[in-house]
């Protein structure tokens, strides 16, 4: 079993200063990061990808050069034989789903996104999509477990 802490849109330093602590709290019991963009600056997805020893990471539309040159746009993972796809997400909240699932080349079995900043938990043309809300004051993150194929995504309030 496997348990990650999934976490997207900090926005920092634009919209908030730091990192919520309850961010590093929940950390503790968790496998790793998954983090889905708009960090913003290079600085928070360094405390981040320092703060565990599993961290994946893509980069979002409004970070700065310096992320886009050092996460990718889009990954592929396999977590316990489950495939995930991790991908922030561009253009109107309209049609994100169609548009991220249609950049794979290879489809997964659970899309990891941001960028809407709304926590949600759906499926679309048989994949699984996971958006852990932004993580701001007031704002949310997920717990993904894997167990097998056994997969929970929990809603954690800031």
């Amino acid at each position: 079993m496997k348990r990650y802490l999934v976490i997207s849109d900090t926005h920092i330093p634009t919209r908030q200063d730091e990192i919520p602590a309850i961010v590093f709290e929940e950390l503790e019991n968790c496998d790793g990061i998954i983090a889905l963009g708009d960090f913003v600056d290079i600085d928070t997805v360094m405390i981040l990808k320092k703060s565990t020893k599993n961290f994946y990471g893509v980069h979002g539309n409004m970070d700065f050069p310096d992320v886009k040159d050092y996460l990718p746009f889009s990954t592929l993972l396999q977590i316990e034989g489950v495939t995930l796809g991790l991908c922030h997400g561009w253009g109107a909240p309209w049609g994100i789903k169609k548009r991220i699932l249609s950049h794979f080349k290879e489809k997964p079995d659970i899309i990891l996104f941001g960028h809407t900043h709304e926590f949600e938990d759906s499926i679309e043309n048989g994949v699984r999509f996971l958006n852990p809300g932004a993580a701001t004051k007031r704002g949310t993150f997920g717990i993904l477990t894997i167990d097998g194929r056994n997969v929970k995504f929990e809603l954690k309030k800031i």
